[in-house]
């Protein structure tokens, strides 16, 4: 009798499951650990580009938990703020910064050293809007606006950090630089976002070249399919990670890039050099 009474209990979860499944293609879910370093960030003072959601406004509250002082950029006050309420930590600074405009990046750079207090540690740079056009329909328009913020804006802005820290004399530790690309940077291309990934892949491997006699270590994260805003429908599927895009036939969560990403920035990572890291579920080598 209580073995019958527990069926009927877990019949309504069971029915759930079944139509998530139906719903979306499949039901996926799993485990995932989040390590914590002990502050291996700490006195650090971290610049992330597009940082008021997403990835990194998920890298922002990783870096503040191992240590780190934050600026997050953004070209919208209202998203900053939120984020500054949802983090609700004095590490964390913002700043209004659109970064496709070229001309205002010395002055922001420059506000932004002095809110630290006379020095910049790491650049994350994760500003990237998104536009699924594709070859034959691409306008001029089109392709701009996306080169102007992912490709254009992130070389000038690294161009920019990369000048100030290679006047440096006293190097007592690393800088670093990290990119993020996309795994849509590791396979064909055919409309502008795909493309100014490939552009991030390159430039992160040329500027780790570049920049390695200087102390300033330049690396990359390629995420996949990721749970935000530019993946509503993803989003929206909430507990059931299912995709069937990838082998691994689930999406990932914007914390398990900042997992990679902090330890792309700490001195656990020094010597790797110019690599971008696909993390993709497999998509990119199906």
């Amino acid at each position: 009798m209580i073995k019958l009474y527990t069926f009927f209990k877990r019949v309504p979860t069971f029915a759930k499951a079944l139509w998530k499944a139906f719903k979306h293609g499949g039901f996926s879910s799993t485990n995932i650990s989040f390590i914590n370093h002990g502050e291996i960030l700490k006195d650090k003072n971290i610049i992330i580009t597009g940082g008021s959601s997403g990835i990194g406004l998920s890298i922002a509250k990783k870096c503040i938990k191992e240590g780190a002082t934050v600026l997050i950029t953004g070209r919208n006050e209202e998203k900053l703020n939120r984020a500054r309420d949802e983090i609700n930590n004095p590490k964390l600074k913002t700043l209004v910064w659109d970064i496709s405009i070229i001309s205002e990046i010395q002055d922001n750079l420059q506000k932004t050293i002095e809110l630290f207090e006379g020095r910049v540690d790491i650049l994350v740079n994760n500003a990237g809007i998104v536009n699924g056009t594709q070859f034959p329909n691409v306008t001029e328009e089109i392709w701009d606006k996306i080169y102007d913020t992912n490709s254009k804006g992130l070389f000038f802005l690294s161009q920019s950090i990369g000048k100030l820290w290679m006047k440096e004399k006293n190097r007592k530790s690393h800088k670093k630089i990290i990119n993020i690309s996309s795994q849509g940077g590791f396979v064909g291309a055919t409309y502008p976002y795909r493309m100014t990934k490939w552009d991030i892949a390159g430039l992160t491997q040329g500027l780790g070249l570049k920049l390695a006699p200087y102390g300033i270590i330049v690396n990359g994260i390629a995420p996949g399919i990721i749970a935000t805003q530019m993946q509503l429908g993803y989003l929206n599927q909430k507990e059931n990670m299912y995709c069937s895009l990838n082998p691994i036939e689930r999406y990932a969560l914007p914390e398990e890039i900042a997992e990679l990403a902090v330890f792309l920035m700490s001195d656990a990572s020094n010597f790797i050099v110019g690599q971008t890291i696909v993390c993709d579920g497999g998509y990119s080598i199906k």
